[in-house]
């Protein structure tokens, strides 16, 4: 076996929250062989697997993973012209970094680690493909944008636990057109005095604006905590009677896109607090951090107050983005 499994590894220096307990067995893949092998070694003994990437988006609990953690470490970008192709290892921001140096339009709204929507654009927008591992056929499948069913914050890859994503392709253009409307973005240009900025000005802004809102190192956190919450007009009608500023997003089909972080700022008042070491982040109310020791449990702990005290205040429901295995 290529592959090398270790036990007992600790999941926390793995993940940016810092926090969860050991997996019972790990190992790093680097490529689409080592990661068969890998799940041919959890079939075997009738366990489940875990894929993790950069660790963010993820809160381990601080009971042992029972199974196996696959590490995915394939890496690699290539061109083909605007069409890039960039392997489930590549880190994100450099990525991203690699393209806009390229001069390649896209991408540079996205311009941070894990943001599969930002700053008014979203990725779905620019793939052309998907490759995915099918644990269950053991091969890799191709799926063009379409047949990968995005949805806020959904795939078909969030739906169908047997594919694990091993590279995407991108369509990007040579000629793109600043897409600034976003009000921190907007605002930023509008600061620096820049009326028509060019590809690597938005992405240096982009960046610059995510770092500003975003906790320093040691500071643990898992990138933004919730999700967007999606209502009916009726209900947001009623929500505007109530709240006159409430920030949100027409959907074109009879929805609306509530700001999360407006509702637990502005109506919660929970921006800044703490609960020992697990807090809301000071800048940015959509952000739950560790400042040090906190547990999966305390920070659970405290999205659970906050999801109940808006369910309270407005009836809306409010759920978390980050994937929380073994609470």
């Amino acid at each position: 076996m290529a592959i090398h499994i270790e036990e007992y590894i600790a999941l926390a220096p793995l993940t940016t929250m810092h926090v969860g307990g050991n997996a019972r067995f790990f190992t790093r893949i680097t490529s689409v062989e080592d990661l068969r092998e890998a799940v041919l070694f959890a079939r075997a003994k009738t366990i489940p697997v875990f894929v993790l990437g950069g660790g963010s988006n993820t809160l381990f609990g601080e009971a042992e993973y029972s199974g196996l953690v696959i590490k995915i470490e394939i890496n690699g970008i290539d061109y083909d012209g605007t069409r890039v192709k960039a392997q489930a290892g590549e880190v994100w921001d450099e990525f991203v970094g690699n393209v806009t140096e390229r001069n390649l339009w896209g991408l540079e709204n996205l311009a941070v680690v894990q943001n599969i929507g930002a700053y008014g654009v979203e990725v779905k927008e620019t793939i052309f493909s998907v490759d995915a591992f099918d644990t269950e056929t053991m091969q890799i499948k191709t799926f063009l944008r379409d047949e990968c069913e995005f949805g806020y914050r959904e795939s078909i890859f969030k739906k169908n636990k047997n594919l694990i994503v091993v590279s995407a392709t991108f369509e990007l253009t040579a000629s793109g057109a600043p897409n600034i409307d976003y009000e921190d973005v907007k605002k930023y240009f509008y600061e620096h005095i820049i009326n028509t900025p060019s590809l690597i000005e938005i992405r240096e802004a982009i960046v610059a604006i995510r770092t500003a809102k975003m906790p320093r190192h040691p500071i643990g956190t898992a990138g933004s905590f919730f999700k967007n919450p999606v209502v009916h007009m009726p209900q947001y009608e009623s929500l505007k009677k109530q709240f006159p500023e409430i920030k949100s997003y027409l959907q074109g089909d009879n929805t609306v896109k509530l700001s999360a972080a407006w509702l637990i700022d502005h109506v919660g008042g929970w921006r800044g607090v703490r609960r020992g070491d697990a807090g809301v982040h000071e800048k940015q109310a959509l952000i739950l951090v560790n400042y040090g020791s906190a547990t999966a449990k305390e920070i659970l702990s405290l999205a659970e107050e906050i999801k109940k005290d808006i369910k309270q205040k407005t009836n809306v429901d409010i759920e978390e983005e980050v994937v929380i295995i073994a609470k």
